[in-house]
């Protein structure tokens, strides 16, 4: 590909991701692309910060419960989809943590129904642990269904995966992240996934699915070493990072199909405004506009907004 070829296709992507931000910005309730989603949005909330959980000893034949951990500033989501379930109790902890738990049977095995066959990671194995025991203790036939390998951009899964374990940032170097003229500025809008090397629950690897994540971003999988005294043994992770045209074009099409329904969404919506500040030199205003975007990103978020969620999986 020559120089003028790589050139017109960046443009080219540019224009199109423009068109979206066009799009999501001015309709930030945008619709999703199709209904009977929210099985695969759920599958892939549950495989980012979920949790299905067996009970152990005599209390074996007490159906599994399915538990959700997050942020307390995450709490309107949650509320939706409890609504939207019609059940389960949200629980507020110490230290900002919430957990939306789901015991009763019926219900458990109604949202099973829902996910099986649309998880993606080495979850899976719970999910099947969890079918066993129902089939065995409430006289279910529910089949275990094996991995999805269906295309990522097909379908919510990815939305949910997101909504817990994505990240969305925006870099600025040089003058536009410090008061130093002489330091040529740059914008970066970047996209994160970040995940142990082996999952915490089943022991099995996540480097396959992590893999697979990766290739439909069109970038590389980093694997890294954190050997802080806070663990007891060197914490190995798999991390990738998307922050080119291309990159942001994978993005932006795909969320334009399946929208994020956590705050996250709002951190994304910001990230759309970043990408208006790429490759051109900014004038002293357009400065302190990314850099207010950038700090209202986040950990920094004061403001939240929700009406996204008119728009829900069903």
């Amino acid at each position: 590909m020559t120089y003028l070829d790589n050139h017109t296709k960046i443009y080219s992507n540019r224009k199109t991701i423009n068109t979206i931000i066009c799009k999501q910005t001015i309709n930030k309730n945008f619709s999703t692309v199709a209904n009977n989603q929210l099985g695969y949005y759920l599958a892939g909330l549950i495989e980012g910060d979920g949790s299905i959980i067996l009970r152990k000893g005599k209390q074996e034949n007490i159906s599994p419960k399915i538990v959700f951990t997050f942020n307390i500033n995450e709490i309107p989501m949650y509320e939706k989809l409890k609504e939207i379930l019609n059940t389960g109790i949200i629980y507020r902890e110490t230290g900002g943590i919430c957990r939306y738990s789901i015991t009763n049977s019926e219900a458990v095995i109604n949202v099973i129904n829902l996910i099986n066959g649309k998880f993606r990671t080495p979850k899976i194995v719970a999910l099947h642990k969890a079918i066993d025991n129902l089939n065995r203790w409430r006289n279910y036939n529910v089949l275990k269904l094996p991995l999805d390998t269906s295309s990522l951009d097909s379908n919510a899964w990815l939305a949910g995966f997101i909504d817990t374990d994505g990240h969305f940032s925006i870099k600025l170097t040089g003058c536009y992240g410090s008061n130093d003229s002489q330091l040529r500025g740059r914008v970066q809008c970047v996209f994160t996934i970040n995940q142990s090397e082996v999952n915490k629950v089943t022991g099995e690897s996540n480097i396959l699915f992590m893999t697979n994540l990766a290739e439909f971003f069109q970038v590389n999988l980093n694997h890294k070493t954190n050997n802080s005294i806070l663990f007891k043994k060197p914490a190995k992770s798999v991390v990738f990072f998307a922050q080119s045209d291309r990159k942001h074009y994978i993005i932006t099409s795909y969320l334009s199909k399946f929208p994020l329904m956590s705050s996250k969404h709002l951190n994304y919506l910001s990230f759309l405004k970043g990408l208006n500040y790429l490759g051109k030199r900014l004038t002293i205003e357009e400065i302190t506009e990314i850099r207010s975007i950038k700090n209202s990103m986040n950990n920094k978020r004061s403001e939240y907004t929700w009406d996204h969620l008119n728009n829900f999986y069903i």
